[in-house]
């Protein structure tokens, strides 16, 4: 059509898509001032960014010492979840069944199911404690009877946990896979009436939450109390010892599912602790966990104590970072405009956050638009943001992948899922890490591209 027009009408045309289309980039972030708390990135035509660092089914699966994951699923959806595995070089811990045409034809669906595990189960090398069987939307719109095949498997190895999973993306909003993993992870939990008043669990976490960055651990381990978490177990026995455990905490949402379960079944309270910034909220869950656990809250001078050296430890963070610009996203914290809030309050100069919909209380948004109503939000889903210019004028720190892979800096901290922080611990940790991150760039472009990022560990 642009070739069909000629003189003033062609310039005025072309100068439309000039205008229209710089309006397209600049439209990848809104100022928060701009927004409403009910915010969420458009899911229609979606952008998949190269990041990778997040953890998915495969990975959290892994976990479970013991344990041996079946994929059946058709082949193009298969081809993900071997990649990943591959990736991680634990095909040992894997195996699949494809899902052909010729099945749904011939409706033999729950049969390929039974004899497929069973052939796996004949061929491993060591006989697994664990059997994760992964059935996908195809099973769910062919009404297969799954439930049925497990008790067929159950009886002719009982000496086998089979556990039935799921990757169904058409059920990502009423039933999300991760906290639907997590709670069928620990459905082998089996009932035990004494519990164990020196035994906690932690639930939902990929990576181990230790004394050094963790203020509950270190408050349970100073009072002798042992926690054990899936990322941690050296083995089954050990893992099936969780259904001991007096309480259950929990510092992310995806381990809600699993807590609500096991309270249920294995009448076992649970906390799910504040995963912010506010001392005040570190404070009372930690006289909560005590309370529940009757042992000794921290005293008002360990907290005051605590509070000075994290507060030391934040203004030689922002004197050396100083008035340089920080973006921070949602893959690496599970609490961004809190994060943003904190560090804003405490003298840092925070550009930008990436997420896709708000999680968190509105009186942080609230707070945010009033105290930095020019605060970007970048919405990392969003079609347009494949076309926003990347880079950034000067130096940027970064926290987390997606803030560094968007604003193309080597300068970033490189984290997901909080990494193992929590509390004031937590912060002081962080600070560390903007530090380093801060003094030595890393190569970026590599290091976003590695799949569940530092999940090795489950080895």
């Amino acid at each position: 059509m642009l070739e069909t027009l000629t003189g003033e009408k062609k310039e005025k045309l072309a100068q439309y898509h000039r205008e229209h289309q710089k309006e397209r980039l600049t439209a990848a972030y809104q100022e928060i001032g701009d927004m409403t708390y009910e915010y969420s990135a458009d899911i229609g035509l979606a952008y998949a960014s190269p990041v990778r660092g997040v953890w998915n089914i495969v990975h959290i699966a892994t976990l479970v010492p013991g344990g041996h994951q079946v994929f059946v699923c058709p082949t193009s959806c298969l081809r993900g979840v071997v990649l990943t595995t591959a990736e991680m070089g634990r095909m040992d811990k894997m195996s699949t069944i494809t899902v052909g045409e010729e099945n749904i034809l011939e409706g033999d669906m729950e049969e390929m199911l039974q004899h497929g595990v069973e052939r796996i189960i004949r061929e491993l090398p060591e006989k697994p404690r664990m059997m994760m069987i992964f059935t996908s939307c195809i099973h769910h719109f062919m009404a297969v009877n799954y439930q049925r095949v497990y008790r067929i498997l159950a009886q002719e190895f009982p000496d086998i946990d089979f556990v039935d999973c799921y990757m169904d993306p058409i059920m990502r909003r009423t039933s999300p896979v991760v906290p639907s993993l997590w709670r069928q992870m620990h459905r082998v939990l089996r009932f035990t009436q004494e519990k164990n008043p020196g035994q906690v669990n932690y639930l939902g976490n990929c990576f181990p939450h230790t004394g050094e960055y963790c203020d509950l651990t270190a408050h349970l381990e100073k009072n002798g109390i042992r926690h054990l978490e899936a990322n941690s177990c050296k083995d089954y026995e050990e893992f099936l010892s969780m259904a001991e455990s007096s309480v259950n905490f929990l510092f992310h949402a995806t381990g809600m599912a699993a807590a609500k379960d096991l309270s249920v079944r294995q009448k076992q309270p649970y906390l799910k602790l504040r995963p912010g910034y506010s001392y005040q909220e570190f404070d009372e869950d930690l006289a909560i966990a005590s309370d529940m656990l009757k042992i000794p809250a921290p005293s008002s001078e360990e907290l005051e104590r605590a509070q000075q050296i994290t507060e030391a430890k934040v203004r030689e963070a922002q004197a050396e970072i100083g008035s340089i610009p920080i973006s921070i996203d949602y893959t690496a914290v599970d609490c961004p405009l809190e994060l943003a809030l904190y560090l804003l309050h405490h003298g840092f100069q925070v550009e930008s956050v990436m997420v896709d919909h708000f999680t968190e209380g509105e009186e942080i948004f609230r707070q945010l638009q009033a105290e930095a109503p020019k605060l970007r939000i970048y919405e990392t889903y969003g079609w347009n943001i494949r076309k926003m210019p990347r880079g950034h004028e000067g130096k940027i720190l970064c926290i987390g992948q997606k803030s560094a892979y968007f604003m193309d800096s080597d300068y970033f901290v490189n984290e997901v899922e909080n990494a193992g922080m929590y509390g004031y611990l937590g912060i002081q940790r962080l600070m560390d890490l903007m530090l380093d991150a801060f003094r030595n760039p890393k190569p970026m472009k590599d290091l976003v591209q590695i799949k569940g990022w530092e999940c090795g560990h489950c080895e």
